[in-house]
Order: structure tokens, then C-alpha cells, then sequence
């Protein structure tokens, strides 16, 4: 097997980035690929070489195999890295990599075929003597064969795709009157993930922790695993913050779990960075769920801990290396700990966010991998990851601290994101403490997402637009502003944050000091305000707020500023309704018009006009960012007219629904 020269990188965004980073040291010129919506990405910018393989969709461009493999051809690349998502997990991708005589990087065609259909992976898990949930699958069963095998093995039960994983097609059912639609729910979502809506069974574990182990092996049958990454912190089966050791696992019991995922490596005769998925219990007992395929998200906890880099890893074992290391030169150093930061708004259910990003400025004293770059544009066509911070300390509550540390000196402004969720999560007395399970973000959901107060920012925002001048000098307030022969006029604002109306009236009563009426009923002072340029549309703010000095970054936007307050991650979008004409600003009890939250596809239709609705009707179903969103009716009405149809591709605040009050 030749060393590789050439590799094309199937995939986009910050993983792109990170096998950009671990090929150019190796010798190895890379290849990028991109979709009309990518073609200014940094992984474009940074390749050696680009490609554009069609539209934003995915199903146009990353996931079409054909302008994969034809793109590498003409580029001359030897070999292919998928990454993870996309073709990472797809026979039929490994297979036409094979034909077409280019190294794919991960296993062979029938090891993902194997692993890609979870029946047959528990099928052949089983032979090799790995403990299994009980459960039921038949690939062509019928909804009553489900709703029959769910109450055989007795609810509560878990809905799962048969092909691919990552959380997509996967619904928890505790009761058998909610089987049918969950099951349609996962469905729909599986199609629209994998474009297979086939799923199987399985008894749920109520709680348990999530535990995977790498794997590394070579194309000369030696193997080894790197520990195991703690993936407990989940929300809807999706992985939210990892770590590594798991503080549940002891030497023995990695020793066991380690062993078993090697069993199945050697039974699929598998090759290359791969990841043993177990639920573990309250008792200590695991069970296999799955195995990915490929690199996984997460992968740089376990990097941090043994000081081993799995993507040049990767490329060694593809070009034919042995594995040099030995299960007994696997050693640990001390904890790490990665958060995902997502484009999601935490206060409205985890909505899907999209924007431009105005300001961005990761921590320097942690690892972050991403593809964010201030003046880029976050869109709806993908994934909502926008980046990995790392953090590893001497153990784990230092890591701990560390994680939120990091995330409180994280700028980014432009569009609502997990930050300070993530924030919160790892501060949290019961996650520093680590006796919990993949239930910990729903039991604890109230301390979580508890509504910030902003009284601060608000004041901040308010005098910066009443008082800053057009030009944007510094020099604030300018000499005429609220000027009257009598006495300074205060400047009347209408502002709206958090979904508040804020009437305010913003006074100057010295050269630096500001009283702003009518946040939270009382009067707010502000004090020894400073402003300067950082850059074009972005200040740099220090004041005193009721006493209390602080340093903020406002930033313009289209409809205001962009407030965020010195370590804490969340900022606060306001907006200047001051001018807007009455008109523009009449709001009623009764929400008449059904506008779209976010982009994004319309999935289902669920009402027609003339259909009377409850509070609390699903719509219209929206998939964005590969994941299905319910937009429901506020209140009971009656739908007078629909203004879309299935397949309409949405933009956020587009028309949906008009309803009517029922007389």
C-alpha cells in the first residue's frame, strides 16, 4: 500500500480544518471540495487546492458520491478522507472509492456495510461475545410488527435507525400512546439524515451514562484502544459536552470494556480510527449500542489525554504503516473535556440560529477547532456545530474550571449560541461532581436554562444609541445632542430585548455619567463611561452600572447593537424600535400570522384551511440543520389559509400560516 500524496477531503468546516492540520506536516497535499454556500469557508482558503461539487444542499454537493470520486480523479489525489457525517459512514461511498482504485481512509466497504446497519452490528456483536440490549429488528417491518414487538419487550422502549447514528431517527417512547408518532417523527428524521427510514427496537436504560471506546487498527491485524470518552451529557440523543476519563470507569472496568471493543474490531476485520459505543448502568453492567466508523466529533478528548494524534493516525494506517504502539504504552494524563458550541438559542428550545458573525474571539488558553471567521455567515444548509473547545487539566475538576473558564472569555456575536449554557454545565455542582447519567440536562433543565438578567447591558445599549453620533466618533455625547435653552432633554427610546418592549428615556448629567428610567421600574445610573473604536461597527465600552464597573463589547447590527458584558458568554441583542412607525410595532394578544422561526425545509402540512386548532397544534413541521422542528399554534383558532406546501425551502420570519380568532 503506497504512502499517501494527495488527499482530497470529503467533508467541510472545522473537521476539514483538522485534517488539513494533520496532512500538510506528513508531506501530503490536500484537496478541498465545497458547495456554492462554502466558497468562502477557511477550510477552502487553506487547502492546496479546491473544488466546487455543486449547490448548499447536501444532497447536491457532500453527500453526492459521483463529484466525490470524479473530483479526485481530476485532482490527481491518491486518497480520501471523509471525516465524520457526510459519506463518512457509507458502504456505497467506501465501495466507489474502491472501484475507482483511491485510498479511502477507514475501513473496508463491507466493515461500514456491517457496522452501518445497527441489526447486523448487534447480530455480529453478539457472535463475539459482547452483551446487547434485547430488542427487535426487521428491516421491512410494518407499523402494527413494531407497535407489537414494543409491547413484547415492554416500554419503555427506544426507536432507533437502522442506518447511520449520531442521535439522528432515535426517540425514547414511554408509553405505547405515543409509539405511533414518535415513530413517524423518527422516521421522517432518519430519511432526511441517512435516506432510510428503516429503524429498529430496543429496551431502554432509563439514565444510564453513554461510554465509547477508541479503537485504532492497522491492515496487519494489531489493534489497540485509547480508553474510553464519557458522551453522558446529551440532549435529544445528541452529544453536548464529553470528556475523558470517565469519571464512572475504573481501571478494571476499562480494562473489560476496552477488551470487548476489541473483540469486535478483530470480528469485523476493522481498520483504521474507529468508536465502540456502550451504555453502561447503575449496576456496572454495559451494553453495546453501536459502532461509528470513522473519526468521531469528540475525538480530541481522548488526543489531549494520551498525547496521540488519531488523524495522522489515520493517514499512517491508510498508507499501510504497522500501529506501532502497544496496548501497555497507552498511558493517561490527567482530564480533558470538550464542549460543543452550536449555533442553537437555549431560551427558545434550542432553535436553530442562523446570522452573520460579527465579532469572534475563541480563548487563547484552550484548544478550539472551528471555521468561524468574523465577517462569515452562519447558514441553515448544515450541521449547527460551529466549534469544539478543549480544555485539559491535571484532573478533573480542574478541567472542570478550566472548561468554564474558557467559555467565558469566548466572543461570538452575531446570532443566539449554547456558550453560556455550556457555561452553566460545566460550573454545575452535580456535573463537577460526576455521578450523573444521560439524563443530567433534563433533570437539572431549570438551573440551566434560567433566564439571564441583562439590566446592565441594557443600559449600556440604551446610552450608546441615544447618544452615539452617525459618524460613530468616540467622543459621546456629541455638544448638541438633547440640547434645549432651558435644560438638557432626556432622549426617548423604544427598545426591544429578549422579546421586551423597553420605553425608556436616556438623560446625560455630566460629561460621563448617564440616568436611564424605565428598566425594571426603577432609575439606572451609569457612570465614568468610556468609549473606543476596536473596529469598524464594534466599541469597546467601560461604564459603571449602579456601581458596579465592567467592561462591554457593543457591536451595530442591522436592527441595533450586540451587547455582551466581559466574561459572560451570552450576548444580548437589542433593538432600536425608536423610529419605526406606529404600525410597525402593533402587537395584540392573538397571533395571527404563522412566520417561520428559522430557515428551513418544510417537512409537513398538518392543517388545512377551515381546520379549527387547540393551543398547542403542531402545524407545520420545519427541518433545519438535520433536525425536525414542530412550529405550533399559541392559542385555539381557526386556519384561514396556508401559505406553503411541503419541500418549500423557508426563510426565517417567512409566512407560514394565517389563523383566525374564533368567534
Amino acid at each position: 500500500m503506497p504512502r499517501i500524496k494527495k488527499l482530497l477531503i470529503a467533508n467541510r468546516n472545522e473537521i476539514a480544518r483538522r485534517i488539513l492540520r494533520a496532512a500538510k506536516p506528513m508531506g501530503i497535499a490536500t484537496v478541498a471540495v465545497y458547495s456554492e454556500a462554502d466558497e468562502k469557508a477557511m477550510h477552502v482558503q487553506e487547502a492546496d487546492e479546491a473544488y466546487c461539487i455543486g449547490p448548499a444542499p447536501s444532497l447536491e454537493s457532500y453527500l453526492r458520491i459521483d463529484k466525490l470520486i470524479e473530483t479526485a480523479l481530476k485532482a490527481g489525489a491518491d486518497a480520501i478522507h471523509p471525516g465524520y457525517g457526510f459519506v463518512s459512514e457509507s458502504p456505497a461511498f467506501a465501495q466507489a472509492c474502491v472501484d475507482a482504485g483511491i485510498t479511502l481512509v477507514g475501513p473496508t466497504p463491507q466493515a461500514i456495510a456491517d457496522m452501518a446497519d445497527k441489526a447486523r452490528a448487534k447480530e455480529i456483536a453478539q457472535q463475539a461475545g459482547l452483551p446487547c440490549i434485547p430488542g427487535f429488528s426487521e428491516p421491512n417491518a410494518s407499523v402494527s410488527d413494531l407497535m407489537a414487538a414494543a409491547q413484547r419487550i415492554g416500554y419503555p422502549v427506544m426507536i432507533k435507525a437502522l442506518a447511520g447514528g449520531g442521535g439522528r431517527g432515535m426517540r425514547l417512547v414511554m408509553t405505547e400512546s405515543e409509539f405511533a408518532s414518535q415513530l413517524h417523527s423518527a422516521q421522517l428524521e432518519a430519511k432526511n439524515a441517512f435516506n432510510d427510514d428503516r429503524v429498529m427496537l430496543e429496551k431502554a436504560i432509563i439514565n444510564p451514562r453513554h461510554i465509547e471506546i477508541q479503537v485504532l487498527a492497522d491492515t496487519h491485524d494489531h489493534a489497540v484502544h485509547l480508553g474510553e470518552r464519557d458522551c453522558s451529557v446529551q440532549r435529544r440523543h445528541q452529544k453536548i459536552v464529553e470528556e475523558a476519563p470517565s469519571p464512572a470507569v475504573d481501571a478494571e472496568l476499562r480494562a473489560r470494556m476496552g477488551e470487548a471493543a476489541l473483540k469486535l474490531v478483530h470480528a469485523t476485520h476493522y481498520v483504521g480510527a474507529g468508536t465502540v459505543e456502550f451504555l453502561l448502568d447503575s449496576n456496572g453492567d454495559f451494553y453495546f449500542i453501536e459502532m461509528n466508523t470513522r473519526l468521531q466529533v469528540e475525538h480530541g478528548v481522548t488526543e489531549a489525554i494520551t498525547s496521540v494524534d488519531l488523524v495522522q493516525w489515520q493517514l499512517r494506517i491508510a498508507s499501510g504503516e504497522h500501529l506501532t504502539l502497544q496496548q501497555e504504552q497507552i498511558v493517561f494524563n490527567g482530564h480533558a473535556i470538550q464542549g460543543r458550541l452550536c449555533a442553537e438559542d437555549p431560551a427558545r428550545d434550542f432553535m436553530p440560529q442562523t446570522g452573520p458573525v460579527l465579532t469572534w474571539s475563541p480563548d487563547a488558553n484552550s484548544r478550539c477547532d472551528h471555521a468561524l471567521q468574523a465577517g462569515g455567515e452562519v447558514s441553515p444548509w448544515y450541521d449547527s456545530l460551529l466549534a469544539k473547545v478543549i480544555v485539559h487539566g491535571e484532573n478533573r475538576l480542574a478541567a472542570c474550571e478550566k472548561l468554564a473558564d474558557s467559555l467565558k472569555r469566548t466572543v461570538l456575536i452575531g446570532f443566539e449560541h449554547n456558550a453560556h449554557y455550556l457555561q452553566r454545565i460545566s460550573s454545575h455542582p452535580v456535573f463537577q461532581g460526576g455521578d450523573f447519567g444521560t439524563g443530567f440536562l433534563a433533570q437539572h433543565a431549570d438551573e440551566l436554562l434560567k433566564p439571564q438578567h441583562f439590566q446592565a447591558e441594557c443600559a449600556v445599549a440604551a446610552v450608546f444609541l441615544a447618544y452615539a453620533p452617525r459618524h460613530e466618533r468616540c467622543a459621546w455625547p456629541a455638544p448638541l445632542a438633547g440640547f434645549s435653552s432651558t435644560r438638557a432633554l432626556p432622549q426617548p427610546l423604544k427598545l426591544k430585548a429578549q422579546g421586551n418592549t423597553l420605553n425608556l428615556k436616556v438623560s446625560s448629567n455630566n460629561a460621563n455619567g448617564y440616568a436611564i428610567d424605565g428598566l425594571a421600574g426603577e432609575a439606572v445610573m451609569l457612570e465614568q463611561w468610556h468609549c473606543a473604536v476596536a473596529q469598524q461597527g464594534i466599541f469597546t465600552i467601560e461604564a459603571m452600572v449602579q456601581g458596579q464597573s465592567a467592561q462591554y463589547t457593543v457591536t451595530r447590527s442591522n436592527t441595533g447593537v450586540w451587547v455582551q458584558q466581559w466574561l459572560n458568554p451570552q450576548a444580548l441583542h437589542v433593538e432600536d424600535e425608536t423610529l419605526l412607525s406606529a404600525s410597525a410595532l402593533a402587537e395584540g394578544v392573538f397571533q395571527a400570522l404563522v412566520s417561520s422561526p428559522m430557515n428551513g425545509k418544510v417537512t409537513q402540512v398538518l392543517v388545512q384551511p377551515g381546520q379549527q386548532v387547540e393551543a398547542g397544534t403542531v402545524l407545520v413541521c420545519l427541518e433545519a440543520m438535520k433536525m425536525e422542528h414542530r412550529i405550533t399554534a399559541k392559542s385555539a383558532a381557526i386556519v384561514e389559509q396556508v401559505h406553503i406546501k411541503v419541500g418549500d425551502q423557508m426563510k426565517q420570519k417567512q409566512a407560514m400560516v394565517q389563523l383566525g380568532q374564533i368567534q
